[in-house]
């Protein structure tokens, strides 16, 4: 599985939010430049950040986004999935041969399925909100 750099770029523009809650709302352009993300792609994120209902841009036309959803209510797995565009654990990672069973007759597929879940479950666990402040801040 490899995720796609947008999600750390999401992930850490959604932080600086988070540390800098007093000071919201905030310019994509002010994000980008405090840390080090690319001003084009942090626009593209935050369009699909706002479709989805996870921040808001100010009214009036003024420029500027706040958080739409409580940092508290947005999981990690949430943002990946969202970035991503699509599920990060698809049924089996052996999807490119064509052996049709379940996970009742391949040992391989069932550990998989096991490991996904642990995995999903988890990140599911962690909130923007707590991740925000253990994380240090950094430009890319």
């Amino acid at each position: 599985m490899k995720i796609k750099q947008a999600n750390s770029y999401a992930l850490h523009a959604l932080m600086y939010m988070v540390r800098h809650v007093t000071q919201l709302p905030v310019t994509v352009h002010a994000i980008a430049k405090a840390e080090g993300i690319p001003y084009r792609q942090l626009i593209k994120i935050f369009q699909t950040l706002s479709e989805a209902g996870i921040v808001k841009s100010v009214p009036d036309g003024q420029p500027g986004y706040f958080f739409a959803k409580p940092p508290s209510k947005i999981s990690l797995f949430e943002l990946i999935e969202l970035i991503e565009g699509e599920p990060i654990f698809r049924e089996c990672f052996m999807n490119h041969c064509d052996c049709k069973t379940s996970s009742e007759q391949c040992q391989i597929y069932a550990l998989w399925k096991q490991a996904t879940a642990s995995v999903a479950k988890k990140l599911s666990e962690i909130t923007l909100e707590n991740i925000s402040w253990g994380h240090p801040e950094h430009r890319f």
